[in-house]
């Protein structure tokens, strides 16, 4: 249990971000729900939230290369509840293309959506956060495993790996930390139909047979930034059933 500890969480609105606002929430955290566009999913997040017990406000801000929309965002989370005490850096931009037909605006916004945001949220955050703060940064298995179509997505998610260990040693000093979480497959309804091929593929070849679930990446998401995580710092967690740790062999 985290008392009246403040986390952050970018992309709320989303899938695996609701689910990490959730389990914050189930875990004693007050939750900062940041969206981008969807503020009727946020809304209701927060309602759900709330009727269980729990306490989280919703907060809009369009992050991106530019470091105002991030300090702002930060300014509103302080000012409404007056502390914050823990950061993490889930929104990102999600759009395949081949390296051939992608434009330099493509890269540009993949990287600022992604990586540029996070960077400059952290850097603002780190401004108001104390001793036992954490950062947890949402990465991707991509990160360090080719995907095709996705050289933008995962070039930026790999600055955000590296980015991660540097903050490590720049919050360390303080007695902050900075970790991050590297999801494989995760399940969401309609991932049969949408990528039939691709989700044939993972069972395949993960160990485990399935895909991960959002609440399997929040709880260690939670883990990392609560005071069971303590010891750990600057380390990139992979939660994907063990598809990262095998040679993907189909026999």
């Amino acid at each position: 249990m985290s008392g009246n500890k403040v986390v952050l969480v970018t992309g709320a609105s989303g899938h695996l971000g609701a689910q990490i606002a959730r389990m914050s929430a189930e875990a004693g955290w007050v939750v900062a729900a940041h969206y981008r566009s969807s503020a009727q999913a946020a809304e209701q997040l927060v309602t759900e939230i709330t009727s269980r017990g729990g306490s989280a406000h919703a907060f809009g801000a369009d992050l991106g290369s530019d470091a105002a929309p991030a300090r702002a965002l930060i300014e509103a989370v302080t000012a409404h509840f007056g502390r914050l005490d823990a950061l993490v850096n889930n929104s990102a931009d999600q759009s395949p293309a081949p390296l051939s037909e992608l434009a330099d605006n493509q890269w540009q916004d993949m990287l600022a959506a992604t990586f540029l945001s996070a960077a400059n949220l952290t850097r603002a955050a780190a401004e108001v956060m104390a001793s036992g703060a954490a950062v947890v940064n949402i990465t991707s298995v991509e990160a360090s495993s080719a995907f095709p179509n996705h050289a933008h997505y995962a070039a930026a998610k790999a600055a955000l790996e590296s980015f991660t260990r540097s903050l490590a040693l720049d919050f360390g000093p303080r007695g902050m930390r900075a970790n991050a979480v590297a999801p494989g497959l995760i399940d969401r309804d309609g991932l049969a139909d949408a990528w039939p091929q691709g989700l044939a593929w993972w069972q395949a070849s993960s160990p485990t047979g399935r895909p991960v679930s959002a609440r399997e990446v929040a709880e260690a998401v939670v883990f990392l930034m609560g005071e069971q995580g303590s010891g750990i710092n600057g380390v990139v967690l992979p939660v994907d059933g063990g598809w990262s740790a095998s040679a993907r062999a189909p026999f």
